[in-house]
């Protein structure tokens, strides 16, 4: 019952609730664009069906229709698509802002007029 338990609880309390937040904010986005790309909205569309395919998951745990093999296969892969994810936010993080100290080195004096 460990894995399942387990598995339950990342479905529950982790992944639903982080594509659910990721849904909200391509609705957001969607919503104050003019235009909205066929990736947004195809995006939006993958993150809803991933939603669903998490709550039929859980549905199907609760009736007890996985066994603790199964959820400990299940709870090894997502845990581990989930880290993997976490590796690639630590290298782009699209909404980070660019400090203008970060570019310090290149400032010109303005004595200097050689541009």
């Amino acid at each position: 019952m460990a894995y399942i338990t387990q598995l339950k609880h990342l479905i529950q309390n982790e992944l639903i609730p982080d594509v659910e937040d990721h849904v909200d904010s391509l609705f957001e986005a969607i919503s104050s664009a003019k235009d909205v790309s066929v990736q947004e909205r195809a995006e939006l569309e993958d993150m809803q069906a991933l939603r669903d395919e998490y709550k039929e998951l859980l549905k199907e745990l609760n009736n007890g229709e996985i066994d603790e093999e199964e959820a400990e296969q299940l709870y090894t892969e997502l845990t581990s698509m989930r880290e993997e994810s976490d590796e690639d936010d630590l290298y782009y993080d699209e909404d980070e802002e660019e400090d203008e100290d970060d570019y310090d080195e290149f400032d010109l004096d303005d004595d200097d007029d050689q541009y």
